[in-house]
């Protein structure tokens, strides 16, 4: 089992738990922010990240999301790829979408993450202890 620990880092007011991984498809690498939601059903990142790794969106399996606003939808596109926490990767799925913000995070999710490790949120130390489940 491997540890890892980040602090929380502070957006405007608020500190969120984001934390940098590698973005990885066969020969394509780079670093990324992503935030680590427990309500999130799978990893996801925007549309534009998988031109930059080398995917075309349009052969792969669609699929419609929501989210805390009513009515809301979006689409994206099933893949897998690598995502590397302090150099360690893992194969897992991911959702790429359009209509996601490109001046967002990526988004660490049940499916893919969690089900990779085991999260700690520490509010009051203000960190965050990741290790992992195999």
């Amino acid at each position: 089992m491997i540890k890892y620990r980040f602090k929380y880092v502070k957006i405007g007011s608020f500190l969120r738990p984001i934390i940098p991984v590698t973005l990885r498809n066969e020969k394509t690498s780079f670093d990324y922010l992503a935030l680590i939601d427990s309500g999130a059903d799978f990893n996801m990142f925007h549309g534009e990240l998988a031109e930059i790794l080398g995917i075309d969106l349009k052969n792969l399996k669609t699929t419609q999301f929501g989210g805390i606003k009513k009515g809301a939808q979006g689409a994206g596109y099933f893949s897998a790829i690598e995502i590397g926490v302090k150099n360690q990767f893992f194969n897992t799925p991911v959702i790429f979408s359009n209509d996601i913000s490109d001046k967002g995070y990526g988004i660490l999710g049940q499916q893919g993450f969690f089900n990779l490790f085991k999260v700690k949120f520490d509010f009051a130390t203000k960190s965050i202890q990741l290790k992992t489940n195999r």
